[in-house]
């Protein structure tokens, strides 16, 4: 049931309502103990119960000082219920990322929560984008890199926003025209450079701009996100300051917490990619024993390990997991529910 609500979600304009919430960053603390403090770094004290996944987006970017995204393809109308005493906030939004199959993306200027099959493919590009803009002529790259504030109201076509941006600026991008179709809830994003502005629409689309020169002055062509990536920005991002907290489900000593409620394959992608590992699903042998990789699974734990967390999540569709190599292998346990094999538990 819930898979083809998503999919009514997925083509309905008029639940994309938490598409973009930077709204919320000038919000006030609400009652249930969010601190106001900004970044991502900040400790939450927190309860939320069954709130609205658009706006606990809108109070978590005032908490995180910047807009935190939802990807259109997530739906802004499922409930986020979760209790956080003294967490990072970049664990709680990674934890809510998880409960609804999704992953955390941070960017310099916003943070997304975009599928996990899309985990890591903004900031790969962002990466690319700011490679590319640093080569051009100094002049070129002030045209890029001027920040304006960007609101639009209720409705609003992307392809319209793309218009306007860079016909404003005065510059070329070509594909527009090949954007989707769609209708977007009306947003104020605070002070963001062209450039920027111009991937935040785009990457809801799997998209991006390509900037080079043209005739003396600077322009751009949309490609597909992960397209033409410089082997810098494809790497892996080298920290030099002090690393960040894992990007997982809110941990404390070794210890996890989730409410999830998802597809079995966007569950298993975005819980793997929170511990860190790739997922090896065995879809043709789920299938033989008849279970979908699109069906709906559903756990609520807290405080577990992650081996309990894991089992949670499969135990009852008769599946079984081993981890090895980096690898997060998952299969059927066997017919008549025999015993799964003891899996790798390093």
């Amino acid at each position: 049931m819930l898979g083809r609500l998503r999919d009514c979600v997925m083509r309905s304009a008029a639940l994309f309502a938490g598409l973009l919430l930077a709204a919320g960053l000038a919000a006030a603390a609400e009652p249930g103990g969010e601190r106001p403090t900004p970044g991502l770094d900040a400790t939450v004290d927190a309860v939320w119960t069954r709130l609205p996944l658009r706006d606990w987006a809108a109070r978590a970017s005032s908490l995180a000082g910047r807009p935190v995204l939802l990807d259109r393809r997530l739906d802004p109308s499922l409930p986020v219920t979760l209790t956080a005493r003294q967490e990072p906030l970049r664990d709680v939004i990674a934890s809510v990322a998880a409960g609804h199959a999704a992953v955390l993306d941070e960017l310099a200027g916003t943070v997304r929560l975009v599928p996990g099959d899309a985990a890591g493919r903004a900031s790969r590009g962002e990466r690319d984008r700011e490679l590319r803009i640093g080569r051009l002529p100094a002049r070129l790259r002030a045209m890029l890199a001027i920040r304006r504030p960007w609101r639009w109201p209720a409705g609003v076509r992307p392809q319209d926003l793309l218009v306007a941006a860079v016909g404003e600026a005065g510059l070329e991008v070509d594909g527009i025209e090949e954007i989707p179709h769609d209708h977007w809830p009306a947003a104020d994003l605070p002070p963001l450079s062209l450039a920027e502005r111009l991937d935040l629409v785009l990457a809801h689309f799997d998209r991006r701009v390509l900037w080079g020169v043209k005739e003396g002055s600077v322009a751009g062509r949309i490609v597909a996100i992960d397209a033409e990536l410089l082997p810098a920005a494809a790497a892996p991002e080298k920290k030099t300051s002090r690393p960040r907290g894992p990007r997982r489900t809110v941990k404390v000593r070794d210890e996890f917490t989730l409410r999830l409620e998802a597809p079995l394959d966007q569950a298993l992608h975005a819980i793997a990619g929170q511990l860190g590992l790739v997922l090896e699903l065995d879809e043709q042998a789920i299938a033989a024993r008849g279970i979908a990789a699109q069906e709906i699974v559903r756990a609520d734990v807290a405080r577990v390990s992650r081996d309990e967390l894991l089992d949670a999540i499969l135990q009852p569709l008769g599946l079984g997991w081993t981890i090895e190599e980096g690898r997060l292998n998952v299969f059927p346990t066997g017919p008549d529910g025999a015993p799964r094999p003891e899996p790798l538990r390093p």
